[in-house]
């Protein structure tokens, strides 16, 4: 069955390499978007989005969380005491690997921050966009390590998928 989903998915990658010139999706200069994962979770953040060049977008991100990201016990969500909210700041640098930026496939690197827990995570990403302009629809899955400043027996490693949503002038 794994190798039946392996050829499935490298076969529709080479038919959307193909077929990327045939889509002639619409470039946008600066989007806004937010995850919806998130808003489903009480999480609220918007992502201001810059595109630097052909091939390249800077983003910037602001949250306001309820929930602790990525929480190291498997039981899902982990809320922070007395119902308390912390404010994250992040950068993203991304790079469009088939189709003009924001269009298609990209990897990107960057970082969040949020001050009221000590942490910094350097992380990296990868993901699809798809521009409907004045819509845009992303997927991004992303990977980092979490580090506490004052306290590195606490560092981890922290993963996630990010289901966006926005709009692109």
């Amino acid at each position: 069955m794994k190798k039946k989903i392996g050829i499935l998915v490298s076969v529709m990658f080479v038919l959307l390499l193909l077929s990327v010139r045939m889509w002639s999706l619409p470039p946008v200069h600066f989007a806004f978007t937010t995850d919806i994962l998130e808003i489903i979770d009480e999480d609220y953040q918007i992502e201001v989005m810059y595109y630097t060049s052909w091939k390249s977008a800077f983003s910037v991100r602001l949250g306001y969380y309820r929930t602790i990201e990525n929480p190291p016990n498997e039981e899902g969500l982990e809320v922070y005491a007395d119902g308390d909210r912390h404010w994250e700041l992040g950068g993203r640098w991304r790079l469009f690997l088939l189709d003009r930026a924001p269009n298609m496939l990209f990897v990107g690197a960057g970082f969040d921050n949020r001050p009221q827990d000590n942490t910094i995570t350097p992380l990296g990403e990868v993901g699809f966009n798809l521009v409907f302009k004045p819509i845009i629809l992303s997927v991004v899955g992303f990977g980092g390590y979490e580090i506490y400043v004052y306290e590195s027996d606490n560092n981890r490693f922290v993963t996630g998928i990010e289901l966006r949503a926005g709009v692109g002038f």
